[in-house]
């Protein structure tokens, strides 16, 4: 990993550490809120695990110490980092199976940790310092690694099913877009973790340590990193976030009402003023107020069509409606009358859409049909 990239990577882990270290102090969260504590130690533990990662930093404090010793910190700070996290959130999330996940955290945390401290003091220590590559270079470093890596894949897992299990238990929208993203954080720290296991097997099996495998796992760092620090963003940033997607997702549904509503117009034109159709930047400004005058539109023409087409004099048509329209006023009357149902706006917005694209799909098999 160049030096840039880690020295970025430490830099976002302190100062989302730093950030949030004012809002502990003020509400005294270690007697308050011990989740918020427990969550603030952990970004505190991954910002050493980042700075012990930092080449010329490890390299000063292994000419000091011994070989690899930041190394065997980092894998400390990093098994912290992921018990706190795991913990907390089994905390936060307690359903029955993340309670009896919880109580086996800490055992399995001093279990990783002797290891790595039994490996350390009686191969690792007596090895030459690592240059990080794509396979170790020993079986004392294997080993090592294989023990933190797996550790970390498991509580990653871990992490991001306790989340999952407890998802559709929310129903507030913004905690439930941030329990998602710390779902996504949670399964690219444990694909990448994963790799680093692969890449660690390499020893045995030398295509197991591919150069495309880890360059993965350095993209894979890179996401990770910035998706956990993502996971802190304020509440008014997912707020934003989700207002920009609903309007988007607005925008898909007045596009197919839109179709609906140029079919109409071809039929039954609008008696007064014909409404222009908005831009996006428009529609941004009063989505649902557009959604409204689509559904009147629709409402109204609608009803025309059947003020038409039930009558039992057929000589009381629009003179103007050749054929085709009769056959077109008729398709569009049936695929309305079959979706509508009274209902609430957005039952009413959900039938409109389904009829749109019905006909839409109606119209593009008679194309078929016509070319061939």
């Amino acid at each position: 990993m160049s030096l840039a990239i880690e020295i970025s990577l430490s830099v976002l882990a302190w100062l989302v550490t730093l950030i949030r270290l004012p809002s502990i102090v003020r509400h005294q969260s270690w007697r308050a809120d011990r989740t918020a504590f427990q969550i603030w130690l952990a970004t505190f533990s991954f910002a050493w695990t980042m700075t012990f990662l930092l080449t010329p930093f490890s390299e000063a404090l292994n000419s000091l110490t011994w070989p690899n010793f930041s190394r065997l910190l980092a894998y400390i700070c990093v098994s912290i980092t992921l018990h706190l996290t795991a913990s907390a959130f089994m905390v936060t999330f307690p359903t029955p199976q993340n309670k009896r996940q919880h109580r086996h955290l800490l055992p399995y945390l001093l279990l990783t940790q002797a290891l790595l401290v039994i490996i350390f003091a009686g191969f690792v220590s007596h090895t030459p310092t690592w240059d990080e590559g794509p396979i170790p270079r020993t079986l004392a470093e294997t080993a090592f690694k294989l023990v933190i890596f797996s550790y970390a894949t498991t509580l990653c897992t871990i992490m991001a099913m306790a989340c999952y299990r407890y998802l559709h238990q929310e129903e507030v929208v913004v905690t439930k877009f941030r329990i998602i993203s710390i779902i996504l954080t949670a399964s690219s720290g444990a694909v990448y973790f994963l790799t680093k296991s692969v890449l660690s097997l390499g020893y045995f099996w030398n295509p197991l340590g591919a150069n495309w495998i880890f360059t993965l796992s350095k993209m894979l760092l890179v996401v990770t990193a910035m998706l956990w620090g993502g996971s802190f963003l304020h509440n008014n940033v997912y707020t934003h976030i989700l207002g920009l997607l609903r309007v988007v997702r607005y925008w898909l549904v007045y596009r197919d009402l839109a179709f609906l509503v140029t079919q109409l117009d071809r039929v039954c034109p609008p008696v007064a003023i014909e409404e222009q159709k908005p831009d996006f930047r428009c529609f941004i400004s009063d989505s649902e107020y557009y959604l409204y005058r689509a559904s009147i539109r629709i409402l109204d023409g609608k009803t025309m069509l059947e003020d038409y087409l039930d009558r039992e004099n057929q000589e009381e048509l629009p003179e103007d409606w050749p054929e085709w329209d009769i056959k077109a006023a008729s398709q569009i009357n049936r695929i309305l009358n079959s979706v509508y149902t009274a209902g609430d706006f957005w039952e009413t917005i959900n039938s409109f859409r389904s009829a749109s694209r019905q006909l839409f799909h109606c119209r593009q098999q008679s194309y078929q049909e016509a070319v061939s």
